[in-house]
C-alpha cells in the first residue's frame, strides 16, 4: 500500500530532478570566466580543513556530552537529507528542503491548478497596478484585525500555518504566490501580457528551514548556503549561526519597474502570511550593470 512518505519521496525526486536540469540550463548561460572562478572557489574551500567550533572564550569548544556524562563517539555523522547511517540508532537529521522539499512540495498536478487560475486572470500592465496596490495595502496589523490572520506565532518566529489563516487569508496568500510566479516566470501560455525589456536579478534571503514556503521559487533558483544572524523575539527560531539560503532568480522587468515592484509587494505579503520573518530581506539589480566590469 502507498503511504504519504511514499507519495512525498516521488514528489521530492521529480523536483529534484527538474531543479537540476533548470540549473544546468542557467548555468549554461553564465559567462566561462565567471563559470571557473566558482568552480575555483569551491575547489579551494573543499582543500580547506574545517576550522574547530569555538567557545565564547576563544578556545575550542568541548564536545556536548551523551546522557552519562562521557562524549558519544558510537556513531559517525549520517549523510544529508535526513537519512541516518547504516547502523545509525539515533534522531534523524532535519531533511534539506532543497534537497527533499517533503510534503509541501509542488505535485504536477498543483502547477496545472496554477496555470489554470493565471489563465483565468490575464496579467497586463493595469492588471498588474492594480495587484501591487491591493497587496501593499495589506500589513500585518490589517490582515490581524480584519481576521485573515488569527492568533499567528510572534515575527521571526516559525512559519504561519494554515491554521492561523481564514479561508479569505488561504487564498490571499494563493494569490500573492500566483502574482509572485507569474512575474519571475509566467509567459503569455500562462496568460502573463507584459513586455518584458530588460533582465533583472532578484536575491532573496531565506531561512533555510522556511524554504518550503517559497517551493516554486527554489525549483528555478540557484540556492547557496549563508550565515544567518538574526533572532526572533523568543531566542528561539532563529537563533544567530543558523543556516539561510541566498536564492537568486533573473526575470525579466518591463519599463517602469513594474515587474519588480509587483514582485516586492506580493514577497511582503507572503511574509505577513505565511514566511513570518520580521523582515525579510531581498534587493533586486539589473543584470548588464552587474556584469559590467
Amino acid at each position: 500500500m502507498v503511504t504519504a512518505d511514499d507519495i512525498a519521496r516521488q514528489v521530492g525526486a521529480a523536483l529534484r530532478e527538474e531543479y537540476r536540469e533548470r540549473l544546468r540550463r542557467l548555468l549554461l548561460q553564465q559567462p566561462k570566466e565567471w563559470l571557473a572562478d566558482e568552480l575555483i572557489d569551491r575547489l579551494d574551500r573543499l582543500d580547506r580543513p574545517a576550522a574547530p567550533a569555538l567557545g565564547r572564550d576563544g578556545h575550542r569548544a568541548p564536545e556536548a556530552p551523551a546522557p552519562g556524562g562521557a562524549p558519544d563517539t558510537s556513531r559517525a555523522p549520517g549523510p544529508p537529507g535526513g537519512s541516518p547511517a547504516p547502523g545509525d540508532t539515533g534522531p534523524p537529521r532535519a531533511a534539506d528542503p532543497l534537497r527533499d522539499p517533503g510534503p509541501l512540495g509542488e505535485s504536477e498536478e498543483d502547477r496545472a491548478r496554477r496555470r489554470e487560475r493565471l489563465r483565468a486572470c490575464p496579467l497586463d500592465r493595469d492588471a498588474l497596478a492594480e495587484r501591487t496596490a491591493r497587496f501593499a495595502s495589506w500589513t500585518r496589523e490589517r490582515l490581524e484585525a480584519e481576521g485573515l490572520l488569527h492568533d499567528p506565532p510572534a515575527r521571526g518566529g516559525p512559519p504561519i500555518g494554515p491554521e492561523n489563516r481564514s479561508p479569505a487569508g488561504e487564498a490571499l496568500l494563493l494569490e500573492a504566490k500566483d502574482l509572485l510566479y507569474a512575474l519571475l516566470f509566467g509567459d503569455a501560455d500562462d496568460g502573463v501580457r507584459l513586455d518584458r525589456v530588460e533582465r533583472e536579478l532578484l536575491t532573496l534571503t531565506l531561512p533555510r528551514a522556511k524554504a518550503p514556503c517559497l517551493t516554486f521559487l527554489l525549483r528555478a533558483a540557484t540556492g547557496i548556503g549563508a550565515v544567518g544572524t538574526r533572532r526572533d523575539p523568543s531566542g528561539t527560531a532563529r537563533a544567530e549561526g543558523a543556516p539561510d539560503l541566498l536564492v537568486r532568480v533573473e526575470y525579466g522587468e518591463v519599463a517602469g519597474g513594474l515587474v519588480g515592484a509587483g514582485a516586492a509587494a506580493a514577497l511582503r505579503l507572503i511574509n505577513h502570511l505565511e514566511v513570518n520573518e520580521e523582515v525579510l530581506y531581498g534587493r533586486m539589480e539589473n543584470i548588464e550593470e552587474t556584469t559590467a566590469g
